[in-house]
């Protein structure tokens, strides 16, 4: 399948700092692209790699009057620490649409980063969401991997649950289990828990729980303005929603009865 990654700068291989991949396509109530776009932009990172592939659905993008192809974008953003990590940041318009797409991204994606960094990445890192019935006040974040001891350092922080079991669909899932099963890096997948709730386009909640759990464990400085800012929009939608809600479930004046009455 046709596939071009078209290169925005050179890196030294030999300045890289600890590299990290940090993941999120688009997926359900937006969660995963939400918190990367968010970490991306905070941290300033540049556009490194775009990356055109026939397996994106065939849907141009217009915006402002501007129209473009899908496509993949990898950000880079050096440390200024030497301890601290540098990180490329990748996410999309959309994910591949088949299995062998899925796949043959992973694939193609890993070997370029492996070669782009000569086999220094620490591990890839992917978010997500998992539907759950009760959220939290502070959304869990499930974890899994391919390496058990960095699953249990990332079980070590805040409102984290293991994941015991199930699946975990699309590119989301099959990119970081592909790198650690190839022997790339290992592979992370974080899951923010939120509600299937058909109104809610974003989940901004849950996206800031990826956000904060990744900020914390690589130590990074965050600025958390504008996703509490689209958490009051979503907390204004669903109180507005609720109220039709509870207008629709009134009994009509025929139903009520002789001392019907509301408080």
């Amino acid at each position: 399948m046709y596939i071009n990654i078209e290169k925005k700068f050179e890196i030294e291989k030999e300045n890289l700092i600890n590299p990290i991949v940090l993941i999120g396509w688009p997926g359900i109530a937006l969660v995963a692209k939400l918190a990367i776009t968010s970490i991306q932009e905070s941290l300033d990172a540049k556009e490194f790699l775009n990356i055109q592939y026939f397996d994106f659905p065939p849907k141009s993008i217009v915006e402002k009057g501007s129209l473009e192809i899908p496509s993949a974008k990898l950000y880079y953003k050096s440390t200024d620490r030497e301890d601290g990590n540098d990180f490329f940041i990748l996410t999309a318009s959309y994910q591949p649409q088949n299995p062998e797409g899925v796949f043959e991204f992973s694939k193609i994606f890993c070997e370029e980063m492996h070669k782009i960094t000569g086999g220094t990445i620490k591990m890839y890192v992917s978010t997500g969401a998992m539907i759950s019935d009760v959220v939290h006040d502070n959304p869990l974040v499930y974890v899994c991997g391919t390496d058990e001891n960095l699953v249990q350092s990332f079980l070590k922080m805040e409102d984290t649950k293991i994941y015991e079991g199930g699946y975990i669909s699309g590119a989301n899932g099959i990119l970081p289990a592909w790198a650690g099963a190839n022997n790339f890096a290992p592979g992370i997948c974080l899951l923010a828990e939120t509600l299937p709730l058909p109104m809610m386009t974003l989940d901004p909640r849950s996206s800031k729980a990826l956000v904060k759990l990744l900020k914390d464990y690589f130590s990074l400085e965050m600025d958390f303005s504008k996703l509490n800012e689209k958490i009051k929009e979503m907390e204004s939608l669903f109180e507005s929603f609720k109220k039709q809600a509870d207008q629709f479930m009134k009994p009509s004046r025929d139903e009520r009865g002789a001392d019907s009455y509301f408080r």
